[in-house]
């Protein structure tokens, strides 16, 4: 008997013992992150939705809700004009907690096997404490956009 997934389903507990979600970056952009932008239905049961201004005002810990034991989890962020003008700065702070999140770098670019530009990846740290006494800690986002001109070409926000 096949399983109809319809994305409103939490199919944690029907997949295979040791089962790993481990995408490479081209694939996280070219099969979930393109597919849910321009409203193609997939299967989404390993991916949360979550509020940007909840994930980057709030410490890791207090801002998701982490399911089935692992230590990595994907999102699909929806991003509001406050934190995005913050994206252009180097430095979020964590709001009510004693923490903000940093950027590791500068964007980096997801290519297919032609070179042609998928989408931008750019890490974030989180530090508790203050940004002149912060002590990094073991959270980290790698965040994927894709490119303005994609959203111009499809007629999407």
């Amino acid at each position: 008997m096949e399983d109809q997934v319809d994305g409103n389903e939490d199919y944690g507990d029907k997949l295979p013992v040791g089962f790993r979600f481990l995408p490479t970056d081209v694939e996280v952009v070219t099969h979930f992150l393109i597919n849910k932008v321009i409203y193609n239905p997939f299967s989404s049961f390993i991916f949360q939705e979550i509020n940007a201004t909840d994930l980057y005002t709030k410490s890791p810990k207090n801002s998701v809700q982490f399911c089935n034991g692992e230590r990595e989890w994907f999102f699909f962020i929806y991003m509001d004009m406050n934190i995005d003008n913050m994206h252009n700065k180097a430095i979020e702070k964590g709001g009510d907690e004693l923490g903000f999140w940093q950027s590791n770098g500068d964007r980096k670019c997801v290519k297919d096997t032609n070179g042609n530009i998928l989408a931008t990846k750019i890490t974030f740290l989180y530090f508790s404490g203050s940004p002149s006494h912060r002590r990094k800690t073991h959270w980290r986002i790698d965040e994927f956009r894709l490119p303005i001109q994609f959203y111009t070409l499809h007629n999407s926000k």
